[in-house]
């Protein structure tokens, strides 16, 4: 996020224009996937910012305490008159069918996929799912009303969409899932200890 702009205040605005855009911008840091703090990390520690941007960085964390919306919310959601999360009716009822199909009719993400896609029912910006936005829909601790940012949880600041017994449920399957894909028998190559890359 430091590569968007020259200050902290120009690298903010930059992630918010991209969010509003419908691009998705996450940062390769796996400690801070967060662009918002992947900015606010590498300005503080740069000294770039000065008092603006330690003004910034606390009018956005006092905000995200207050559990009002920091960018694109998340699918599902918009951001209401308050600052807030609110459900979206049509948007919510696609969440909580990726739930149930998952969960009660054990359909796997390409199966979702393909259900959805078929089914005509598009994501916000008018495109066809992948498996990537279903896995984020999945993962994602906004629907038990969750609200998350800069390291920080305020739980019931907004709707949940999805029953927290649920989305433990959904959390564990994909726990098994990857442990069960990564254990797989292993045979030697035919050229094993004759060819070298």
């Amino acid at each position: 996020s430091q590569r968007l702009g020259d200050t902290l205040q120009s690298s903010v605005r930059r992630v918010l224009e991209l969010d509003t855009l419908g691009a998705k911008v996450i940062c390769n840091d796996d400690d801070l996937p967060d662009p918002l703090q992947q900015a606010l990390k590498h300005w503080n520690g740069a000294k770039r910012g000065g008092a603006k941007g330690e003004r910034i960085r606390e009018a956005m964390k006092a905000k995200a305490i207050r559990g009002e919306g920091l960018g694109k919310p998340p699918f599902g959601y918009r951001i209401g008159s308050d600052g807030k999360l609110e459900v979206m009716p049509d948007e919510g009822d696609t969440v909580r069918l990726i739930f149930d199909l998952y969960t009660k009719e054990d359909m796997g993400m390409r199966r979702i996929v393909r259900y959805l896609n078929e089914r005509g029912v598009a994501t916000r910006g008018g495109r066809g799912w992948s498996i990537v936005t279903v896995r984020d829909v999945l993962r994602n601790r906004a629907y038990l009303g969750t609200y998350t940012r800069f390291g920080m949880r305020v739980p019931r600041s907004h709707q949940p969409i999805i029953d927290p017994s649920e989305f433990n449920m959904t959390q564990e399957r994909m726990a098994r899932g990857k442990t069960e894909r990564v254990s797989h028998p292993s045979e030697p190559f035919l050229l094993s200890g004759f060819v070298y890359c």
